[in-house]
C-alpha cells in the first residue's frame, strides 16, 4: 500500500504541473467553465478524498514536530518546548517531506512540493510575508510561487530550489517575499546543489562548480561569481554552509573545508581563516575504509563544529567539544582538530545528521532521533531540561523517547523540527 500511496502522490504532482502550466484549459475561448475538464478534476478530488480517508494511507501521512524555543500559538508568546510538540497542518490530508529551520521560524515542503513556514521573527522579511512586522503563528502555504523540490535556510533567509532548477529565495538580502534569484538560462550548466548562511548564497553547478554571492540586510552585495572548481572526474555530492564554517564532501571521499577551520594538532580550540576560493582537504583517517556522504556544519558564530555521516552510517565530529556537542567519548575533551568518531553510531546506524549551535543531533536507520550537547531550554527534547537555562548538557546521543517513525530533521540555533 505504501508504495501505492508514493505512485499516486507522484501522478498527483504530475497533474498539477500539467493544469497549472495550462491553466486555461479549464475555461473555453469563450471565458466558460470547460465541462469534461471540470469533470477530470472532480474526478481526481473526489480519487483523493477516498484515497486520504483510507487506514492504510493515515499511516503514511507526516507531520511538523518542533522543540526549544518556538513560537507558541496557544500562548502568542515564544517560549520553551521541552518535548517535540505536533504542530497543526491547515489540512489533514497534507503530507510533508522536507523541513529547514532558521532563527525562530521554519519551512515546510510537502510531497506536492509546495511550501509553508511558521515562525514569529519577521525582520528582514525571513517570514516571507512582503513585510517585517507580520508574524505566521500557524503553518501558513508561501503562495506565488513555482513547485519546489529543495529547502534550505540560512539564519534568516531561505532558499527554495523548483521543479525547473530554478533558484528562488526571501529574506535577509534577498527580498520580504519569494522572488527568482537565478534560473539555468543565466548558467552555462544548471543548479545541483544550494545552501545558505547569515551573509551568503553557495550554489554548485554541474557537480563540480562552486558559485557564492554575499549579501547584507540591504541586498545583494556582490553578483554569482565561480569561487571553486573541482578538477579530474570528482563531483560534490553534498555540500552545507554554517555561520562561520562551510564544507562539501566528493563522491571519491574528500571532504573539503572553509572558514573557521580547526587548526590541525591543536588540543585547544583554536581556528585557520580558510578563504572559499581556496578550502583545505581534512579527509578521514587513512586507515578509514568507509566513504563519507553527508556533512553538516554549525548554526552558532562561535565555538564552531561540524558532523560528518559516512555510507555505513557511521558519524564523526571535528571542532569545539562546547557543552559535549560533538558526542565523543570521553566528552572531557574540549577540542578536536581532527574528524573524531562517535561511538555510539558503531551499534546505532545514523542516516542524517543536523549540527546546531551548541548541540548536535542525527536520525537513525530506525527513524529516531538522537541529540547530544547543550539542553539548555529544550533543545535535545529530553523533559530534564526542564528547568534548567544554562547548566544542563548531554555528552552522548541520547535517544528522543517521544518520537518515532521520523523522515527528516532539521536544526538552528534555538530550536530543532522533525517530520514524522
Amino acid at each position: 500500500m505504501t508504495h501505492y500511496v508514493l505512485m499516486y502522490n507522484t501522478a498527483l504532482r504530475l497533474v498539477r504541473v500539467a493544469f497549472r502550466k495550462a491553466s486555461t484549459w479549464l475555461v473555453s475561448e469563450h471565458g466558460k467553465p470547460n465541462k469534461t475538464l471540470s469533470r477530470i478534476v472532480a474526478t481526481v478530488h473526489d480519487s483523493n478524498k477516498h484515497l486520504y480517508q483510507s487506514k492504510e494511507y493515515q499511516k503514511t501521512m507526516t507531520n511538523l514536530y518542533q522543540w526549544g524555543i518556538v513560537y507558541d500559538p496557544k500562548t502568542n508568546h515564544r517560549g520553551k518546548c521541552i518535548l517535540p510538540t505536533c504542530f497543526r497542518k491547515p489540512s489533514p490530508n497534507i503530507n510533508f517531506q522536507q523541513v529547514s529551520c532558521g532563527t525562530n521560524f521554519t519551512v515546510v515542503l510537502d510531497t506536492l512540493n509546495q511550501v509553508y513556514i511558521i515562525g514569529d521573527e519577521p525582520k528582514n522579511g525571513r517570514l516571507g510575508q512582503n513585510d517585517d512586522t507580520t508574524i505566521v503563528s500557524a503553518l501558513t502555504l508561501l503562495k506565488s510561487i513555482p513547485l519546489v523540490t529543495y529547502i534550505s535556510c540560512g539564519t534568516a533567509s531561505t532558499l527554495l530550489m523548483t521543479v525547473d532548477k530554478e533558484l528562488w529565495g526571501f529574506g535577509k538580502g534577498i527580498g520580504q517575499q519569494p522572488r527568482k534569484i537565478l534560473d539555468n538560462n543565466e548558467l552555462q550548466g544548471s543548479i545541483t546543489h544550494c545552501t545558505c548562511s547569515q551573509n551568503s548564497i553557495v550554489i554548485v553547478i554541474d557537480f563540480s562548480r562552486v558559485h557564492e554571492i554575499c549579501f547584507n540586510q540591504s541586498g545583494f552585495t556582490t553578483t554569482f561569481k565561480e569561487v571553486f572548481r573541482l578538477i579530474d572526474s570528482d563531483t560534490i555530492q553534498t555540500i552545507d554552509v554554517g555561520s562561520s564554517l562551510g564544507a562539501f564532501v566528493t563522491q571519491n571521499g574528500q571532504i573539503y573545508l572553509w572558514g573557521s577551520v580547526p587548526v590541525r594538532g591543536s588540543s585547544n580550540e583554536k581556528y585557520a581563516d580558510v578563504p572559499i576560493t581556496a578550502p583545505v582537504i581534512r579527509n578521514l583517517d587513512e586507515n578509514s575504509a568507509d566513504k563519507p556522504v553527508h556533512v553538516s556544519c554549525s548554526r552558532g558564530q562561535f565555538h564552531p563544529h561540524a558532523l560528518l555521516l559516512t555510507a555505513n552510517g557511521l558519524v564523526y565530529s571535528i571542532g569545539s567539544n562546547y557543552k559535549g556537542k560533538l558526542g565523543i567519548t570521553p566528552d572531557t575533551a574540549t577540542f578536536c582538530s581532527s574528524w573524531t568518531f562517535v561511538t555510539v553510531s558503531q551499534t546505532i546506524p545514523f542516516k542524517q545528521i543536523c549540527a546546531g549551535g551548541i548541540h548536535s543531533s542525527a536520525l537513525s536507520m530506525m527513524n529516531e532521533v538522537y541529540t547530544w550537547g547543550c539542553g539548555s531550554d529544550g533543545r535535545l527534547g529530553h523533559p530534564e531540561s526542564e528547568g534548567h537555562r544554562y547548566l544542563y548538557k548531554e555528552g552522548i546521543p541520547r535517544k528522543i523517547d517521544t518520537l518515532s517513525n521520523v523522515q527528516y530533521i532539521s536544526s538552528s540555533y534555538y530550536h530543532m523540527a522533525a517530520i514524522a
